[in-house]
């Protein structure tokens, strides 16, 4: 089995990170999108967001 270059919290990060992201792109609320993924606070979920993509959720 091949290993991945990340841990599996850097997996999970990622995971909830792209489920936001797609949610956000329907429409849904920011905040309310990362409430529903699992972020209990909205600027953990904005700086994480940032480090992955390089860029606020807002934008």
């Amino acid at each position: 089995m091949t290993q991945s270059p990340t841990g599996p919290t850097q997996f999970v990060k990622s995971v909830r990170l792209n489920s936001t992201a797609m949610k956000i792109a329907t429409g849904v609320n920011i905040t309310d999108a990362a409430f529903e993924v699992g972020y209990v606070s909205a600027s953990q979920f904005s700086r994480e967001f940032k480090r992955m993509y390089g860029q606020s959720p807002k934008q």
